[in-house]
């Protein structure tokens, strides 16, 4: 393990311990790839506060290609208005893989199972009208 990554994983650990002390935080959620960073921050407010605090590791969203799609891959999509005006919001949909865009339907939208099975059937019979 090089030092920047050492080092990155006590900043976290000591990251979840402000937000638990700021803002009574007491579960952390992130990629399964963050799972050393979420633990340690659970580990110190353990040791330091003598309570539990939790952390949930969740699948990483990968594209196509098997490459992680995230914010540090830069191919990130914000949902605040703020970060991501509905112009990029609808170039990132356009600009989205056919192969990829129905997995993202899946994680990123309430449509039912049903109704991202249809779109998935148009765009293989019609991929032109994508």
């Amino acid at each position: 393990i090089s030092y920047t990554e050492f080092s990155y994983q006590i900043l976290q650990g000591l990251d979840y311990l402000e937000l638990f002390r700021s803002y009574d935080c007491v579960l952390q959620t992130g990629g399964s790839d963050q799972w050393g960073n979420l633990t340690s921050g659970t580990d110190l407010i353990h040791r330091v506060e003598g309570v539990s605090a939790h952390a949930i590791g969740t699948p990483l969203i990968t594209n196509s290609d098997g490459t992680k799609f995230g914010k540090s891959e830069g191919n990130a999509i914000w949902l605040d208005a703020a970060m991501c005006s509905p112009y990029r919001m609808y170039q990132f949909w356009l600009n989205t893989l056919d192969a990829d865009v129905i997995d993202r339907l899946k994680i990123f939208t309430f449509l039912t199972k049903a109704e991202i099975d249809d779109y998935a059937r148009q765009v293989a019979d019609e991929p032109f009208r994508r």
